[in-house]
């Protein structure tokens, strides 16, 4: 986990769950793996359509950039006094202004049914690991009440923050 500040804002880096991540990175190898195998037999048989040729190349290419994305994923929160970013690579980052914020402790697996970007309109999940996190409640565009949940093991932090930053 990575931390930094300038100024006014805090920013938190947190890589992904090991075990999810480990996962993924299997599942990208295996398919760079089938394309790069398919490119291989490609060379080597000449009778093979364009379209094969098309598909072998796309396949293990795109199995390389899933397996670096993975290795290089993290997930970001970023605190200034009006507002919270949250971003998990490789999505843009959500920006929510704060009406309220506290420290919870989840089960991501069983509130939410996993880690990553889970839940729904109301109360979404950004997080890679741990059971402690830090809820921001605040106006959607539309009116209504919304929850964004981020697991960090910084959530204390990360709240007091906030309320340092609010109550100037």
């Amino acid at each position: 986990m990575r931390e930094s500040r300038d100024n006014e804002t805090l920013k938190i880096r947190e890589p992904y769950d090991p075990m999810f991540r480990a996962m993924f990175l299997v599942s990208a190898a295996i398919i760079a793996a089938l394309g790069i195998g398919f490119g291989v037999a490609d060379l080597l048989d000449s009778s093979r359509s364009g379209i094969e040729r098309i598909g072998a190349t796309f396949g293990g290419t795109l199995g390389v950039v899933v397996a670096y994305g993975l290795w290089r994923a993290d997930l970001e929160l970023r605190i200034n006094n009006t507002q919270v970013t949250a971003r998990a690579w490789p999505f843009p980052g959500t920006v929510v202004p704060i009406l309220a914020s506290e420290v919870v402790k989840i089960d991501p697996l069983r509130d939410y049914g996993g880690w990553g970007l889970k839940g729904t309109r109301r109360d979404r999940l950004v997080g890679g690991g741990g059971t402690k996190a830090l809820r921001i409640t605040y106006t959607h565009e539309s009116g209504e009440e919304r929850k964004l949940t981020f697991l960090t093991e910084r959530a204390d932090q990360a709240d007091a923050q906030i309320t340092d930053l609010r109550s100037r």
